[in-house]
């Protein structure tokens, strides 16, 4: 199956350069030679393994039957240069690819990313619940901060959400970059309430229904035919767990 993602930047000059590739079960990974990424191998392998296995037993996914591809980047700039964009991480899907920074300062490993991958199997999510699961499955922002406290803090400095905004694709595309941890925490904290109140197998029925070629209003319709309730109640009930 194809997947439509939008990343037009993507080149793939990275698959000139002289990786070194290191395996373990359910992974291969290209690291630069006598990189950080390099040194710390082992870690690495052990860190994914055991993200692989929470994501896998958490959400009651089947293995997928093939490894994960992690291409790890000394900097944002190398990244950029190599695949197309410096983004921190991206998930190449049709790929079953990770592109990765890795140094002292930014270590881009865990749930996250895998998630995007391992949860293919129940369809490509428009965005707010595709980073929303990933963010869940982390336990925290992309910055280690509780993703409630990142909300509250957003919202005390004036920033603002509406789910109803979210539930399109394009609606999610048209967040602002500077406040990305705001908006992830928000589709974090959005997607543990529903695991947490409604179960896992809606969860994965919302999660499955939800189209990125249909509008929001298209999107919404589904979402309250497979919970039951207006999605207003629904995000009503989300803030009052926040507050």
């Amino acid at each position: 199956m194809k997947y439509e993602q939008n990343i037009p930047f993507y080149i793939h000059k990275f698959k000139d350069f002289p990786w070194k590739v290191y395996e373990s079960e359910h992974y291969i990974f290209h690291v630069g030679e006598k990189s950080l990424a390099e040194s710390d191998i082992d870690v690495i392998k052990t860190r994914q393994e055991s993200a692989y296995a929470k994501i896998i037993e958490k959400l009651e996914l089947a293995p997928p039957g093939k490894k994960i591809i992690y291409y790890f980047y000394s900097s944002q700039k190398e990244k950029a240069k190599l695949m197309g964009d410096g983004w921190y991480g991206q998930t190449i899907c049709n790929e079953f690819t990770v592109h990765a920074v890795y140094n002292e300062k930014d270590k881009v490993v865990g749930e996250h990313e895998d998630t995007h991958l391992l949860s293919l199997q129940m369809g490509l999510s428009i965005g707010l619940f595709e980073e929303g699961l990933a963010e869940f499955m982390v336990g925290k922002s992309m910055f280690g901060n509780n993703h409630n406290d990142v909300i509250r803090s957003g919202l005390k400095k004036g920033l603002s959400v509406d789910i109803k905004n979210l539930m399109s694709q394009q609606g999610w595309l048209d967040t602002p970059d500077e406040e990305a941890e705001f908006y992830y925490s928000v589709a974090g904290s959005f997607v543990a309430y529903i695991y947490g109140n409604l179960g896992l197998d809606i969860l994965k029925k919302i999660y499955s229904v939800m189209d990125r070629g249909s509008t929001r209003e298209e999107n919404i319709k589904i979402l309250e035919s497979v919970i039951g309730q207006n999605i207003s109640e629904l995000e009503a009930s989300w803030r009052t767990s926040i507050n």
